[in-house]
């Protein structure tokens, strides 16, 4: 049941009872970011944040986190990841916002989930038999992330105790001689090893040994012949692709887990294991917008599809590579780090969230059409934890003094000195510092200087520095009430080259933000995917519609703020002559009768996007024509083939292309499509993923609709685009 809450004024401050640690870090980390509590921010981010609370966490369907516990098993494999995503969003949000509707309803829920918690400590959603299967060690560790979250705001035994008893349980099952931890979860481990991370930070609660005992023992079991040989692979070669299955949202859960397990040991192979990872991602498998992965797996060097059907940026593998980024900056204090920060958090991760309602994308391509959701899966549980970490990202202190990461609008309080920030960043890259220390004294402001920025100025005391791009300028003078820095940047327009995936396209970036050509605000472009440039000038445009080339003034939204748009652009002399096809945009349907996957794939030449359909008697596709139309020639294109299937099978019949004359009126063979080559169901065809076959009517006709009727072979038919001329 959804509980909505009405939204109230910040009561009176919450008095946070921080447990202390039981144990030190033995590495410390040298960028310590301000407390949520001591700072307010205002702004572009601060508005989307404040989406995340009223209209995401408040409103978040209670009954449908706990479900899988307060009836075993729960209606999916990973049900349970849920709630301790939610608890760890909702502390974060707690400590920053101090809103006791979210306080009271976070409150309810971990003592709820606490209360399911089985006597051996247990605290999953399988039934007894299916114990330690799939994804139930996956959600432990989430529990006892989201436990030891609400621990941290509350203070609440209880929730330290649920935790310790999750420890005590995953020691006494796990371990030489024991299960095999690796052989409990999917991934090649990596989703059962990744409770690595909530394990070191319970060790660190409560010093108890057993704890470090099982975070290493994690470390060895990666390293069994059937482990994914993290710290081996990632300290030789350093290719996250090449390692174990190269999924990306495990992979980088652990490493988030290893960066901790180091701060507690100093062991420097855990360090550079992760460093190792994090610079192979930034430099061949990250996308301009700050994300990486498609289809959830890191592929080759350079190679990053961007388009809707390529699964782009799983929300999980986003938030994820923001805590990999914000862990390695902590211990750290690089500037490189920050600006990884700034492009995920400015692009991807806000990419994702729709600003009017709070519902957030699984995936989010680089051209096509956000699609959001109120539903709970594992992204849309995932990305209010990285808003809600915006916070923690902005500033802090650094080495002998305070850092500015990231420009936004606001106050903080760091060490005693209030640090306040005047600016409507990213629009302009105007800021004015006011910094008052409780007591006048020298010490040194750190000002990230962003690597996108050609030009970067701080003027205090009359006094002017100079930054250079993807480093900070350390200013370091004695400081008192109200002494201001004046910073400039300029908002430097980048433009990139498409690369091996995107080779006659390219892409623009203003300041931080990559820009996109949007539907909404290119009325007069009905083509976006034929959209590119006359000249190198950013809004030099022009798109071809079927019979000539038209010339236009480009209009750009951010990536961010952007619904229905394009961000790879064409080259000059790059864009496509082949006529557009009459049925660019149609609306589909299958013999499926259901929605189709991939909507949209049918009609939008993309050759790597396809609509499946499971085998029948007779399968077909169908489009609707945006207007009746007089057809010529019908093509289609292959899509996906597999052992399992994906042609068609002609052994009885070669396909037949289908018209309709009037809405809703009978369907007429017009042609059979004789260039499909002879198939059966007993072979796999020579037939090329987007191979297309075409045919030309003996007659014109009039028609409203198109459909392709054919028979699957094996398993499965599939598409990828049924065009009319």
């Amino acid at each position: 049941m959804i509980r909505p809450i009405a939204l109230v004024p910040v009561l009176a401050a919450i008095s946070f009872a921080a447990p202390a640690p039981a144990v030190s870090d033995k590495v410390v980390d040298r960028f310590t970011p301000a407390p949520y509590h001591q700072q307010k921010l205002t702004g572009y981010l601060a508005a989307r944040m404040q989406v995340n609370l009223e209209r995401r966490l408040l409103e978040i369907d209670e009954d449908a986190l706990l479900a899988g516990y307060r009836k075993r098993p729960g209606n999916h494999a990973w049900i349970g990841e849920h709630i301790g995503k939610y608890l760890d969003a909702a502390a974060n949000t707690l400590e920053y916002t101090q809103n006791e509707p979210l306080k009271t309803q976070m409150t309810r829920m971990a003592k709820a989930l606490i209360a399911t918690q089985l006597p051996d400590g247990y605290l999953g959603t399988y039934t007894d038999d299916q114990r330690w299967t799939s994804w139930d060690v996956w959600s432990h560790k989430y529990n006892l992330i989201g436990l030891l979250a609400y621990y941290r705001v509350s203070g609440d035994p209880a929730a330290l105790t649920a935790a310790r008893r999750i420890g005590d349980l995953l020691h006494n099952t796990f371990g030489e001689g024991k299960l095999d931890i690796i052989a409990a979860s999917t991934h090649v481990g990596m989703a059962a090893t990744s409770v690595l991370e909530p394990i070191c930070q319970l060790y660190r609660y409560t010093g108890e040994q057993r704890y470090l005992d099982l975070a290493f023992y994690i470390t060895r079991a990666w390293e069994q012949p059937n482990g994914p040989k993290l710290i081996s692979s990632l300290t030789t070669h350093g290719n996250v692709a090449r390692t174990a299955n190269g999924k990306a949202y495990e992979m980088m859960s652990d490493l988030v887990g290893l960066i901790e397990l180091h701060r507690l040991t100093g062991e420097p192979r855990f360090l550079l294991a992760a460093t190792n990872a994090q610079a192979d991602i930034a430099k061949n498998r990250l996308y301009l917008t700050g994300t990486t992965s498609s289809h959830e797996h890191f592929h080759g060097d350079g190679v990053l599809p961007a388009d809707q059907p390529h699964d782009v940026g799983e929300g999980c593998a986003t938030v994820t590579w923001l805590q990999l980024n914000w862990q390695l900056l902590r211990l750290t204090g690089e500037a490189r780090y920050a600006n990884e920060l700034e492009r995920t958090v400015f692009n991807q991760l806000l990419g994702a969230q729709n600003p009017a309602n709070g519902n957030i994308c699984y995936f989010t391509p680089m051209n096509g059409r956000k699609i959001t959701n109120d539903s709970i899966n594992c992204c849309r549980s995932s990305e209010p934890r990285g808003i809600s970490m915006i916070p923690a990202l902005v500033w802090g202190k650094l080495h002998d003094g305070i850092a500015i990461e990231q420009y936004l609008p606001g106050k903080a309080t760091i060490g005693g000195v209030e640090i306040r920030s005047e600016t409507d960043f990213p629009a302009s890259g105007v800021v004015r510092l006011i910094v008052t220390p409780a007591k006048p004294g020298a010490f040194t402001l750190y000002l990230r200087v962003p690597e996108w920025t050609a030009r970067f100025t701080a003027i205090t005391a009359g006094r002017e520095y100079r930054g250079k791009p993807g480093e900070y300028l350390a200013i370091t003078r004695r400081w008192g009430k109200g002494h201001k820095v004046n910073v400039r940047m300029d908002m430097t327009v980048r433009t990139h080259d498409g690369g091996l995936s995107y080779p006659d396209s390219v892409a623009f970036q203003r300041g931080p933000q990559v820009m996109a050509v949007d539907r909404s605000v290119n009325p007069n472009i009905p083509y976006l995917f034929r959209t590119g440039l006359r000249s190198t000038k950013m809004d030099d445009g022009v798109f071809f519609d079927g019979t000539q080339r038209i010339v236009t003034t480009l209009q750009f939204k951010p990536f961010a703020d952007a619904q229905d748009y394009r961000v790879w652009l064409y080259k000059p002399g790059k864009l496509p002559d082949t006529p557009v096809p009459l049925s660019y945009g149609s609306r589909e349907t299958s013999s499926a009768r259901d929605k189709l996957n991939n909507t949209g794939a049918l009609s939008d030449e993309l050759l790597h996007d396809y609509v499946g359909l499971q085998a029948g008697a007779e399968v077909w596709w169908a489009i609707e024509l945006p207007k009746p139309a007089t057809i010529r020639r019908v093509a289609i294109a292959a899509g996906e083939l597999t052992e399992r299937g994906g042609w068609l099978d002609t052994s009885a019949a070669k396909p037949q292309v289908q018209i309709q004359r009037i809405p809703k009126g009978p369907w007429e063979t017009v042609a059979t499509l004789d260039t499909y080559p002879a198939t059966t169901s007993a072979a796999r065809p020579p037939i090329q993923p987007g191979q297309w076959f075409e045919v030309t009517l003996s007659q014109p006709a009039q028609a409203v609709a198109v459909r392709l009727l054919g028979k699957a072979a094996r398993e499965f038919a599939s598409l990828a685009e049924l065009a009319a001329y």
